[in-house]
């Protein structure tokens, strides 16, 4: 089914190129004027590409958070480290995680406090959580008691399931 997809678009995409000198030069300088457009346009719209610089600066953000506490995460089921080359991670990975300092999450002044954007806001967050994000997740097996624990069931659990009214006839 991929395969007759592409085919079909390739199709189509062939379909559509020009065939002449003139089609030609006519999708090159609309081409050309696409691409001085679109390289202008923050000099024409200066407020909205700082809008989106900020906003691809949170998602990259997220994102690159996101992807540590992934990479957290499998490291604490895996067991290894990234950069030890396969050998489990022991107690000298434990003893570097340290949570961080008040004054690590602090800003310097409390003028630079008003002047937090949300980006900073996030920066501070993201250290808060980053302590327990790089703790490893310890995985251990249920514990089975040794007592006896068969025939633990009372009478109602015995009793067979109800199963409504039989049709007429049966």
């Amino acid at each position: 089914m991929f395969l007759i997809r592409t085919v079909f678009w390739l199709v189509i995409l062939v379909l559509m190129l020009p065939t002449n000198e003139q089609q030609q030069s006519e999708v090159y300088g609309t081409a050309q004027a696409a691409v001085k457009d679109v390289s202008g346009f923050c000099e024409r719209n200066p407020s909205v590409c700082a809008t989106g610089k900020d906003a691809f600066a949170v998602f990259m953000h997220k994102a690159r958070f996101g992807a540590e506490m992934l990479m957290s995460f499998v490291k604490g089921k895996t067991g290894f480290a990234s950069g030890d080359g396969g050998t489990s991670a022991g107690a000298a990975d434990m003893d570097t995680l340290q949570p961080p300092s008040a004054d690590d999450t602090a800003p310097a002044t409390a003028e630079e406090a008003g002047k937090q954007s949300s980006l900073d806001q996030a920066a501070v967050a993201e250290a808060a959580v980053e302590s327990w994000a790089q703790a490893p997740v310890t995985v251990e097996p249920a514990s089975v008691e040794a007592t006896n624990s068969q025939n633990t069931l009372n009478p109602v659990d015995l009793l067979p399931a109800w199963s409504g009214p039989h049709p007429a006839g049966t």
